[in-house]
């Protein structure tokens, strides 16, 4: 794995979204089309936690809302990461508002 991605899911989760996104928009910057879909997702997916941390609940909602497809049609893991569960835990978080519960993680897989 690239440096940057590694760095951008370190960043994810210590809540440092902003950053997290940062790091991934070099990764996408890069990528080929095949992988377009991967790093926008999950940069959307930080954006939708900037905007949480900021206090924005729409800006959360409508981030996920562009994210989640396009994470939705990958394989359940990409790079390592388990989507599926990020999905999951996003979807929870993004319905309760991110009211009551830590900010969702990334889990990587042996894969």
């Amino acid at each position: 794995m690239e440096e940057e991605y590694r760095e951008g899911i370190r960043l994810f989760n210590a809540g440092e979204f902003w950053h997290a996104h940062e790091q991934w928009e070099a990764c996408w910057l890069r990528a080929g089309e095949a992988e377009s879909s991967f790093y926008k997702g999950i940069i959307q997916a930080a954006a939708a936690l900037v905007h949480w941390q900021r206090g924005n609940p729409r800006g959360l909602h409508r981030n996920w809302e562009k994210s989640r497809p396009k994470l939705a049609a990958l394989p359940p893991v990409m790079h390592a990461i388990d989507l599926h569960a990020l999905i999951s835990d996003m979807d929870q978080f993004v319905a309760a508002d991110g009211a009551g519960s830590p900010a969702p993680q990334i889990h990587l897989t042996g894969t």
